[in-house]
């Protein structure tokens, strides 16, 4: 047995999982940042705080690049702040978040971002990142503020092509945004709805008397996801940009992921747990409202065909957090158009990826994959999603035997869409930047000390890309 020299956390006996791979170690934490991986007891630890891992397995923090922390929409403004979103988030195994500045009136871009930044120091328990975003229209100014942007640490921007009169831009201008991205070696995302497919739908459901919470899967159809996501897949490949899809409902968006990267073009896309679990008989259930999200739950064969795209054409599966309570929700609940879109989700993502792991479905190191490594390395974060030395000091500690069901949890809501269902594992402890923020399923840190994360640029593109 070695000695190890100023060590200030071991976390013992654990299996490890790593993207490529798990092994037994112990894992070494030095400060901020992984000393080591080592033997099982190889290491005499004098000093060091020591947390028992043993039956247990450990994993890197989760890494969740799409949420929405106290943001508003229409009239609308979701529950939550950074302190209470980002707890929970850690609660749930999750570590670093990346969250969006949307300008509010009278904003530009990069000054959204630098007021987010400010709101979330001092506020976050996880390290966090921004991305910018560019809504309404794309003149000269707004899109000077993607480089903008990427100077501040923060190479990513947000478009729609939902949302007429509130966030929507219109093909020409996500095609101008996306030249700009390119010249800086910025990712751009994009929320591929075709808005007048939803708006024609919409009117015919009305005309016949509908258009409820119970019609939201019809008032957005699959057509309009397809159609969007073929056409910012061609601008994107006529721009030479690099293209991130969010919340993907669809395997066939998925195969056209794939074959605009067959082409050479950088085309990358995500999708989210509960397009994965859930499917759209929910909206037959009681407070269907509780389940309007944009795009919406798909029928079943949907979320079988997105299992299947894991790990090829979809990179991550994140949260699309949105902290509505129930009774915002309820309030316009006849008319899912007024519904405020999104499910709160940022604390049960790990635990739900991880849970079919353990059922079966996927493989544990491509939970790491999906949920840790690969969104740390395409959204520029290189010291994220991983526990090999030199790696920042996030990660969870699991509990694989642990049974329970979904019920009472840490977000400021009074819901949440998987109420009841039976997760296998459970979070038992939890450490971001070497500091211990839960162990024995309980909160322990006293103060918030997450950090704002400067994000690298995207690689050049290459030659015929």
């Amino acid at each position: 047995m070695t000695r190890a020299a100023e060590l200030d956390l071991v976390v013992r006996g654990g299996r490890v999982v790593l993207e490529s791979g798990t092994i037994d170690a112990d894992v070494l934490i030095r400060g901020r940042r992984v000393a080591g991986l080592v033997r099982r007891g190889a290491v005499e630890v004098s000093g060091a705080r020591v947390i028992d891992a043993h039956g247990r397995l450990v994993l890197p923090g989760g890494v969740d690049v799409h949420t929405h922390i106290g943001v508003a929409f229409g009239e609308f403004r979701t529950r939550d702040d950074f302190a209470s979103a980002s707890r929970a988030a850690a609660l749930g195994g999750t570590t670093t978040l990346l969250e969006f500045a949307f300008p509010e009136a009278g904003e530009t871009p990069a000054q959204a971002v630098r007021r987010r930044i400010d709101e979330a120091v001092g506020s976050s328990w996880t390290d966090i990142g921004f991305h910018a975003a560019v809504l309404g229209e794309a003149g000269p100014a707004a899109l000077a503020e993607v480089e903008a942007a990427a100077r501040l640490g923060c190479p990513s921007v947000k478009v729609f092509t939902a949302y007429r009169g509130l966030m929507m831009l219109e093909l020409g201008d996500v095609l101008a945004v996306m030249r700009a991205a390119a010249r800086s070696r910025s990712l751009v995302m994009v929320h591929a709805e075709t808005e007048s497919l939803v708006e024609r739908a919409t009117a015919e459901l009305n005309a016949q008397g509908r258009g409820s919470s119970r019609d939201h899967a019809l008032a957005r159809p699959p057509g309009a996801e397809l159609d969007a996501a073929r056409s910012v897949l061609e601008l994107a490949t006529q721009a030479r940009a690099a293209v991130y899809l969010v919340h993907v409902t669809l395997p066939e968006v998925a195969s056209e992921i794939g074959a605009a990267r067959a082409r050479g073009a950088r085309a990358y896309g995500e999708t989210c747990p509960h397009y994965l679990l859930l499917d759209s008989s929910v909206y037959s259930r009681p407070c269907p409202e509780r389940y309007v999200c944009s795009p919406p739950l798909r029928a079943p064969g949907s979320a079988r065909g997105l299992w299947r795209s894991l790990g090829g054409e979809l990179t991550g599966v994140h949260s699309d957090h949105c902290c509505w309570g129930g009774d915002q929700k309820a309030a316009n609940a006849d008319d899912s158009s007024r519904v405020p879109p999104g499910l709160p989700g940022i604390e049960t993502r790990m635990p739900l990826m991880i849970s079919e792991a353990l059922a079966g479905r996927l493989a544990l190191t491509e939970v790491v994959r999906l949920c840790a490594a690969a969104p740390a390395r395409l959204f520029g974060m290189p010291a994220k999603g991983s526990l090999l030395p030199g790696m920042d000091a996030d990660l969870v500690v699991v509990d694989p035997d642990a049974r329970a069901a979904i019920g009472k949890l840490h977000m400021a809501t009074d819901y949440s869409p998987f109420e009841g269902m039976e997760v296998r594992g459970r979070v038992d402890t939890v450490v971001a930047g070497g500091r211990v923020l839960v162990q024995g399923g309980l909160w322990q840190a006293e103060s918030p000390a997450g950090r704002f994360v400067r994000r690298r640029r995207l690689a050049a593109a290459t030659s015929g890309t």
